[in-house]
């Protein structure tokens, strides 16, 4: 930076230097005001790059800190955006079923979100999801992507991950989240979260098969009270149990009648 404004202010002074005699020589010796156009030309024209570098967030090829409400969606520890992860899943999904290789899905939806958004606020609920989407992504593999799924929810894809391993994550994730050391509005504020697992198996013709079973695990996991794991394939009769405690959002799926 130091040396830019030496290189500008040099720069500056033979342009004001060059630009007094042009004006003198075009204009005669009398016009005393020559002297003063080449050196306010001479000014702006440092002064331009130099409030350009002024302006300009960090050094170069250095990225701009991130608000808190936002999050890297490259390199390590990154967040995919959901259409991407959806279209990724479609195509890991569709690798696992070929080649035998294993993948599951994970819904993970914060328990009682709905009224920490109404009792202290969505700017407050939206900050506790992100913090939990930033401690999630830098424990995964390379290999599993992450996205934040919808309101107070976020869904884990695990590549080459068979029924233990997934499980395994999950509850890694719902024991990272209850001791999160989360805030809303200044306060301290603790969490847990309730965790659907999927996966795959010759029953799901499609990625929104897969999809369909997590959102199951993960109302199932809401109807016993939240902060747990449950797996699908999940009992038609613990899916039509009432949910204590808990705003539910999300349904789980009606049965067709026999």
């Amino acid at each position: 930076m130091g040396v830019a404004v030496l290189l500008l202010a040099l720069c500056a002074a033979l342009l004001a230097a060059g630009t007094a005699l042009v004006l003198e020589a075009g204009l005669g010796a009398s016009a005393p005001w020559a002297a003063l156009c080449g050196a306010v030309l001479g000014v702006a024209a440092a002064a331009l790059p130099m409030a350009a570098l002024a302006l300009k967030p960090g050094r170069p090829g250095q990225p701009a800190a991130q608000p808190a409400t936002e999050l890297p969606v490259a390199g390590a520890g990154a967040v995919t955006p959901r259409a991407l992860f959806l279209e990724w899943a479609e195509r890991e999904w569709a690798r696992s079923r070929r080649y035998g290789t294993g993948a599951a899905l994970l819904l993970v939806d914060i328990d009682r979100y709905q009224r920490l958004c109404e009792s202290r606020s969505a700017a407050a609920g939206n900050a506790v999801l992100v913090d939990l989407l930033r401690h999630t992504a830098a424990t995964l593999r390379g290999a599993d992507v992450l996205t934040r799924y919808a309101d107070g929810q976020m869904a884990v894809f695990l590549a080459h991950a068979d029924a233990t391993g997934a499980l395994d994550v999950a509850e890694r994730i719902r024991q990272r989240a209850e001791r999160l050391d989360a805030s809303a509005d200044g306060q301290p504020l603790r969490i847990t979260v309730s965790v659907g697992v999927a996966h795959l198996r010759p029953a799901h013709p499609n990625l929104g098969a897969l999809i369909e079973d997590a959102q199951d695990a993960l109302a199932a996991a809401r109807q016993v009270g939240g902060n747990c794991v449950r797996a699908a394939p999940v009992e038609a009769r613990l899916k039509r149990l009432p949910g204590p405690g808990r705003d539910d959002r999300r349904k789980p799926r009606q049965q067709p009648r026999p």
